[in-house]
């Protein structure tokens, strides 16, 4: 029970998408808080939750799928009510705790993302392909609880550059993943950008979007101006990200090759976020 608990709430992948609201919080202040671990906290919690409620909308397709088919809703050793009432308890858990850290404007971002991801985008993966562009606002939303607990704007530029750079991010990370399990989707019922564009021009729209991921961490790492060594290793890492991309433009690519650009392209994004956290870090404690 407790391995299907972590499985319906996507636990591993939840975590991860709530680390960003570290990471900004970080970048935001150079410091380490309390409230930062508190609102961490209380985006891993939604994100549990309303991931659990997307298995409850998807088990019938879920149970169709290969990667998806033995989780537990899916598989039957969970109701849909049990799994409404996982979320249920999750996602109010959560708005009790943003609304301690940083009020009413947590809370409905909170409720944005809930709405967002189980109300609009959800219904809309099975009816459009390009479903995934207004569902990358959703990779928007926890470094937006980080910079706000750190008391800072969603307007200031600093802000403006993560967000760019996680919600274009999230186009070709999504893409990848379609061209890895686009037998998948269809078995699904889901509409996917491979059936659309066929794969050599899901290939090259990927290519561009990884490219336009790179600018946007280049425009990243130009705001926060780093120390020049943070600058260097940045650079580094853009420059692996910008030749694991042409790895899409191969003759000779097959499918199977997605997953190495998926792992190689997210830890170039992961380590650029690191190496700027690490930076404000350094400078505010320096100074």
């Amino acid at each position: 029970m407790v391995k299907d608990f972590f499985i319906v709430t996507k636990f591993v992948l939840s975590l991860a998408v709530s680390l960003s609201t570290l990471f900004a919080y970080i970048m935001a202040t150079g410091e380490v808080g309390v409230d930062m671990l508190l609102s961490t906290f209380a985006v891993l919690l939604v994100a549990m939750g309303v991931s659990t409620l997307n298995q409850v909308q998807e088990y019938q397709s879920d149970a169709k799928m290969q990667r998806t088919k033995n989780r537990p809703i899916a598989a039957g050793r969970m109701t849909p009510r049990t799994g409404m009432i996982i979320a249920a308890i999750l996602i109010t858990l959560s708005m009790i705790l943003i609304y301690s850290v940083i009020g009413f404007k947590g809370v409905n971002l909170f409720m944005f993302a809930f709405i967002w991801y189980n109300a609009m985008y959800t219904p809309l993966k099975k009816k459009s392909a390009l479903a995934v562009i207004p569902g990358a606002l959703l990779g928007v939303i926890p470094p937006a609880v980080g910079w706000l607990t750190a008391g800072h704007g969603l307007m200031e530029l600093e802000f403006i550059a993560i967000g760019a750079y996680y919600f274009i991010w999230q186009v070709p990370h999504f893409w990848l993943l379609v061209m890895l399990f686009h037998g998948d989707y269809k078995n699904g019922g889901y509409p996917t950008a491979m059936r659309l564009f066929g794969q050599n021009s899901l290939q090259r729209l990927t290519f561009v979007w990884l490219i336009f991921s790179i600018q946007a961490g280049i425009f990243l790492v130009w705001v926060f101006e780093p120390y020049t060594i943070t600058k260097i290793l940045a650079s580094m890492v853009g420059i692996w990200a910008f030749v694991s991309s042409f790895e899409l433009l191969r003759e000779t690519f097959e499918l199977h090759n997605a997953r190495s650009v998926f792992w190689k392209i997210n830890a170039a994004f992961l380590g650029i976020i690191v190496l700027l956290s690490i930076d404000e870090y350094i400078k505010h404690h320096i100074s």
